[in-house]
């Protein structure tokens, strides 16, 4: 049974950046219903900086809620609703991709059931007992979207999740996307300058991050 019921609501509240003194990003106040949002914006609009915000990982003025759970009141709380990508991930590089999953699936209570079937649909199956060290980018970037979609997040967010992706694997990321939403009820925030295709083009809401601020399209 999908469990929209959980993420309903993703709530920012005063929120400010700066680098260097310099505002990059202020956030009155947005509220988005659960979904799949596609973030929009020019290179250097601030939409990695929202989404690292989101996901916890730069230091903010404001608040950010995920159905009231606060990041900065419930740090570890907040953090167990949700589930984050890089652009362009790097992992150490004496670890398999393996090594990675198996801790991945302990700290989130996971299955290898429902593990399994990423790594055969990503065709990662070959060289996930390999290190890292080995990988091209288009792998990294698979092994990312694993591990994000490994457990049960209630908001997945996902930094350019379609870059380096074969045609194959493109178009499985984007039903991965839709498929976790119906099933799992994963609310989702993903940047992309690429277009996703079209059955999750139509499905996704768009915010568009303009003029050191968001949007709603």
């Amino acid at each position: 049974m999908p469990r929209e019921y959980l993420y309903s609501m993703l709530e920012l509240k005063d929120i400010k950046k700066l680098y260097n003194y310099n505002l990059v990003l202020e956030i009155p106040s947005l509220k988005l219903e659960h979904g799949i949002w596609w973030v929009r914006g020019e290179n250097g609009s601030g939409k990695t900086t929202l989404l690292k915000i989101i996901a916890g990982l730069l230091p903010f003025d404001g608040e950010v809620s995920i159905n009231k759970t606060s990041l900065k009141n419930q740090p570890l709380a907040y953090r167990k609703l949700i589930s984050w990508a890089e652009a362009e991930p790097l992992f150490p590089l004496f670890l398999t991709g393996l090594d990675l999953v198996t801790l991945y699936k302990e700290i989130r209570g996971a299955a290898q059931k429902d593990i399994d079937p990423l790594l055969e649909i990503l065709g990662m199956s070959e060289y996930i007992h390999h290190k890292t060290g080995t990988y091209s980018a288009g792998m990294n970037k698979k092994l990312s979207l694993v591990l994000a979609f490994i457990g049960s997040p209630q908001l997945i967010v996902l930094d350019e999740p379609l870059i380096t992706l074969d045609p194959h694997a493109f178009h499985q990321v984007c039903s991965l996307i839709l498929e976790k939403n119906k099933n799992d009820g994963a609310g989702f925030l993903m940047s992309s300058h690429q277009a996703p295709d079209e059955n999750l083009f139509v499905s996704a809401k768009q915010l568009v991050v303009n003029n050191k601020t968001v949007v709603v399209e």
